[in-house]
């Protein structure tokens, strides 16, 4: 892979991380306020908490992918799949810039 191509790949991927980030604090946040005193209200946000976690839960699982496939750029192994070790193609890369499998080992 080019240096171009693996410049805008972290490129993307920082902002990635950044996005994933922001989505994992604002979760936080919202648990954070605590639960209104109104019980109909309580209700409803227990309920929302699962899929809050489960939002928060799939952005740390991605965030953490983002890292490891940022820091794989740094010491020259970005884009090698971590099963076969073979290069993972480049279409893959651009629709999941965080794939650490080639589409074989996937």
């Amino acid at each position: 892979m080019n240096k171009d191509v693996i410049a805008s790949m972290k490129e993307l991927l920082i902002g990635k991380r950044e996005e994933l980030a922001r989505r994992v604090d604002a979760v936080k946040a919202d648990f954070a306020k605590g639960h209104d005193h109104n019980l109909k209200e309580q209700v409803t946000e227990r309920e929302n908490e699962e899929v809050l976690m489960q939002i928060k839960d799939e952005a740390e699982q991605n965030l953490a992918l983002v890292v490891q496939a940022l820091h794989k750029i740094e010491e020259g192994s970005y884009g090698v799949c971590d099963s076969c070790h073979e290069f993972i193609d480049e279409k893959r890369l651009v629709a999941l810039p965080f794939a650490n499998s080639c589409i074989k080992c996937a």
